[in-house]
């Protein structure tokens, strides 16, 4: 692992955009999982997952 220099500080402004990206397959599997709406922080539309906005792309080459 590549050392980081002591005054290093990860971008934490709240603005900052973050979702989780999936494939339509892989969004698919989440979602005929009967588990995956009982959880409170998961969610069909809009796309979430453990509380994390969800993205729909082609491929992981994407986004």
């Amino acid at each position: 692992m590549t050392p980081t220099p002591a005054d290093f500080e990860t971008d934490r402004r709240p603005s900052r955009a973050f979702a989780l990206h999936f494939t339509p397959a892989e969004w698919r599997a989440l979602l005929e999982d009967e588990s995956f709406l009982r959880e409170g922080d998961n969610s069909y539309r809009p796309r979430r997952f453990m509380g994390v906005p969800v993205e729909i792309v082609p491929d992981h080459r994407f986004g």
